[in-house]
């Protein structure tokens, strides 16, 4: 995990402000794991364990928050070529003051994808099953 930063004015955005408190938590535990492109694995499971080990939390609870930040564009989720979910942090470098900044080891969000991912393969991660057709697995 990273060391980040959440400015004041985060608590005045009217979009972070229609997220729930616990949405709300969880964006901000996203950063300290997303690199320093703003990117970061994007499995369920990885995420509470990382995040949320010590909390009673369903992968449902987890994939709820997930999807309201997807909705306010907080937050978009893809499948790389690997067939791995990965998420990124769209307005990330506006945000964190990264002073030494190593490239990224994950897949690039591609605008205009095709793999985007469907909420119901969230709890598990996503891949394709040979035939492009999105399944549940990691």
């Amino acid at each position: 995990m990273r060391i980040r930063t959440v400015k004041p004015e985060f608590w005045e955005s009217e979009s972070v402000g229609r997220l729930s408190r616990d949405a709300r938590l969880l964006f901000i535990g996203l950063w300290n794991l997303a690199d320093d492109s703003g990117r970061l694995r994007g499995t369920l499971p990885k995420i509470r364990g990382s995040l949320l080990s010590y909390d009673d939390v369903s992968l449902e609870q987890v994939g709820k928050w997930l999807e309201e930040l997807i909705t306010e564009k907080m937050v978009r989720r893809y499948q790389g070529d690997d067939g791995n979910t990965y998420l990124d942090i769209p307005n990330w470098l506006k945000h964190q003051k990264i002073d030494r900044p190593s490239g990224s080891k994950l897949p690039a969000f591609v605008e205009g994808s095709t793999k985007t991912l469907e909420s119901s393969c969230l709890d598990q991660g996503s891949g394709t099953d040979g035939t492009g057709t999105v399944a549940c697995g990691d």
